[in-house]
């Protein structure tokens, strides 16, 4: 069969048939009656008649005869469903159809519009859609969210009472659309139900600039490319939900200033706003609650378009995981009104210092120093003894070091410590992505071949850069280097801007080892040497941090030990060091939530308590040495909380917040629309869901119908005809065509 009938016959393979039209002939010509002619008399007369109405009779045989011909190709033309385009709805009512419809479910369709909830238009008119589905119509139901799952309705469903009690469990969802990802997965559903062949593809959505402005790149051209598919399988219609001039203000970020908050000390909260809207927004309440209790509020105003934050300072009078929650006056979009944040505040932060050798001078460690400016107030002449330092450090020897208990110290200082062996180095690589701080800190002990080998190793471990050749005598001190900040970017040294008399800047050192491989390595210079050497460099690793200090913690290789920037220095290091204790676990909606457990939790089951009350089980896993547990993906926002049973016996808290992306709410308009992401699609626009006929050019245009109902209509009455005319050829002739008739009448009568 030809391929371009295709396009004209839902059924072209039907179109075989067409060859039973000429049984009628056949049967005339095999049927005719023979004559053997005899002269008589008689014959004289019958001839005459004969030839008189001979010419009337062949007529009337031959229309007859082409009348049953025709009723056998309406038949078979009817059965093959011709298709013809731009036709009404009387001549599709008789084709099936296979109606997919794509419900935008994303955040933004969460606001509101006067009483009405955007999601609640949309689910309104995706309602009014499945109820036009007549019996033998097939639907789909797919939902726009970054959340899963998409496809609602995978099979193609012939109850739309089903459907619709799908589309009423479907709520708006807290996230973005995933635009891309769902219209990729309805495309294999227009593959399915292939015995009908008119498709239908409806998306409702609001069209928010945020969602559908994917630009010139490549996203842009996925989503047209998308598109073009779909509207070249199906008749494709965009139904706009949206509200245009919606003002929206809304939280954008809640932090912690604090490296580690600790109790009874003010803890720096800084909590970001943005108008979304382009008009000013005044007097709205902004509030902040710590464990379910209002501690601040502030009134805010804001210019179109603007931003700005607060800064709170609350009081929390106990260690342990804290929940902290800002809120902001309701408006048209509510998930962004609201934002939390975790805070594990801690007594006091413990240090753990391991000592790699004797110094030779006071009590003989190369840890003198570091335990000094950890604990001023052993310092004479430093803080009273009633006084309680923040930070406690906890000395041992380098031989000690594996039988510690690491879940005890919020970070570990190591001083020139000769090597680590490989359990160690496991020991503290659980430590590091459990949130702890780790510092090295360098001198004559230091192996580094070892250090590169073990904990390098080619920047898939802990240590944040290579480390190379000493440069400088130590012994002959006749090379110099001074710290330099550069412009003060980094938090280590942040505290120092605009502070000279710190002497920061004036500190000198002799000796120092070469580092290399940072960028490698994901790490960052946080101080450099006035020659560009790096002297601190940083890295992130799981939770934690791991610091490296280039030269050493004593007098031996430099004189910062003596110098003022050493005390605030070694401090600042500890408190970025440990900033993994802090508890500002945030997540997105739609990200999962993990955590290390200890080992000795094993496989045991661990619950997880959602914002709303819910819980669910997720059990840990261990690998090695390491143990811990993922959840996932978070759907809501809100405090999760994590119980972890015994020997733990600890509660891990994790905020989830909104994504502010789709909080700008506003949209395109169909012009815009037809101009920018559509540009260059044939694509129907329209703003409600009732029949087309009724609806103006621009808002639906039926792509193709179907001439089987009328054929059939057809068919139907040529039938009684052709019995009329065989019983009376006369009176059939007045029902097929009564011009004819009168003519035939006309004529017989003169």
């Amino acid at each position: 069969m030809f391929p371009w009938l295709a396009n004209l016959f839902a059924s072209p393979s039907l179109l075989w048939w067409l060859g039973l039209a000429g049984a009628p002939l056949v049967i005339h010509l095999l049927y005719r009656r023979k004559f053997r002619e005899t002269p008589w008399a008689a014959m004289k007369f019958l001839l005459e008649a004969a030839r008189k109405n001979a010419r009337r009779l062949r007529l009337e045989q031959l229309l007859l005869l082409a009348l049953r011909m025709l009723l056998i190709l309406l038949a078979v033309l009817a059965l093959a469903e011709p298709l013809v385009k731009q036709a009404g709805t009387f001549f599709q009512a008789g084709l099936p159809v296979h109606r997919v419809l794509v419900l935008d479910a994303s955040a933004s369709l969460g606001a509101r519009a006067g009483d009405e909830e955007l999601f609640a238009r949309a689910r309104r008119l995706a309602r009014e859609i499945i109820e036009r589905s007549k019996p033998g119509d097939a639907l789909n139901l797919v939902r726009l969210s970054s959340l899963p799952p998409r496809v609602i309705v995978q099979t193609p469903s012939f109850s739309s009472a089903s459907v619709l009690e799908e589309l009423d469990r479907i709520e708006v969802s807290p996230a973005s659309a995933g635009l891309l990802a769902g219209l990729e997965e309805t495309l294999p559903l227009l593959k399915s139900a292939p015995e009908i062949s008119r498709k239908e593809v409806y998306l409702l959505s609001d069209f928010q600039r945020a969602t559908w402005d994917l630009g010139a790149g490549d996203d842009g051209a996925r989503l047209r490319g998308v598109l073009k598919k779909i509207g070249d399988a199906a008749e494709l219609v965009l139904i706009d939900t949206g509200e245009p001039g919606l003002t929206n203000v809304g939280i954008t970020a809640i932090e912690s200033l604090e490296a580690v908050p600790i109790v009874n000390r003010p803890v720096r909260v800084r909590v970001s706003l943005r108008n979304f809207a382009g008009e000013a927004v005044s007097d709205r309440d902004l509030q902040l609650l710590v464990d379910d209790r209002l501690v601040d509020r502030r009134t805010i105003s804001l210019a179109a378009g603007a931003e700005t934050s607060e800064l709170f300072t609350p009081l929390v009078d106990s260690a342990g995981p804290h929940r902290v929650e800002t809120r902001l006056t309701e408006d048209a979009l509510p998930f962004d009104n609201r934002r939390w944040l975790t805070l594990a505040v801690k007594d006091r932060v413990r240090v753990l210092c391991v000592n790699g050798r004797g110094s030779g001078r006071g009590a003989g460690k190369g840890t003198d120093y570091l335990q000094l400016a950890l604990s001023p107030r052993t310092r004479r002449g430093g803080l009273t003894s009633g006084d309680r330092s923040v930070l406690e450090p906890v000395i041992i020897n380098d031989t000690d070091f594996g039988g510690q208990d690491l879940s005890l110290f919020d970070c570990v200082w190591f001083c020139d410590v000769r090597r680590l062996t490989e359990r160690e180095i496991t020991l503290l690589e659980v430590f590091v992505r459990q949130g702890g701080g780790v510092v090295f800190g360098m001198g004559d002990q230091v192996q580094v071949r070892d250090y590169n080998d073990l904990l390098y190793r080619d920047g898939k471990g802990l240590l944040p850069a290579r480390l190379g050749e000493r440069q400088g005598d130590p012994t002959l001190r006749d090379s110099l280097s001074r710290f330099d900040p550069g412009d003060f970017a980094h938090p280590i040294v942040g505290a120092f801007q605009g502070n000279p008399d710190a002497g920061l800047e004036s500190t000198i050192s002799y000796a120092r080892l070469a580092a290399t491989g940072w960028e490698q390595a994901g790490g960052r210079v946080a101080l450099r040497f006035d020659d560009g050497a790096p002297a601190i460099v940083e890295k992130p690793v799981g939770l934690g941090r791991v610091i490296l200090v280039t030269t050493s913690l004593d007098e031996q290789w430099s004189l910062w030990p003596l110098w003022p920037s050493f005390v605030p220095l070694v401090q600042e290091i500890t408190q970025v060091a440990s900033m993994g204790r802090g508890g500002q676990r945030g997540r997105l909606v739609g990200d999962s939530l993990d955590a290390a457990v200890p080992v000795a939790v094993g496989d045991a089951s661990i619950e997880i308590q959602r914002p709303g009350g819910e819980r669910d089980q997720v059990r840990a896993t261990v690998a090695g040495t390491e143990a811990g547990f993922v959840f996932g993906p978070a759907v809501e926002p809100g405090i999760y909380e994590a119980r972890i049973p015994p020997p733990s016996l600890k509660t891990e808290l994790f905020a989830v917040n909104f994504d502010t992306a789709e909080s700008r709410l506003a949209n395109f308009t169909p012009n815009e629309l037809r101009e920018g992401p559509l540009a260059g699609l044939d694509v129907t626009l329209g703003r409600t869901a009732v029949e087309p006929e009724v609806q103006s050019s621009s808002a639906f245009r039926p792509a193709a119908g179907g001439l089987t109902r009328p054929l059939l209509y057809l068919l139907l009455y040529l039938l009684f005809v052709e019995q009329a005319m065989a019983w009376n050829f006369q009176a059939g002739l007045w029902l097929l065509c009564p011009p004819l008739a009168a003519l035939l009448w006309w004529r017989r009568s003169r």
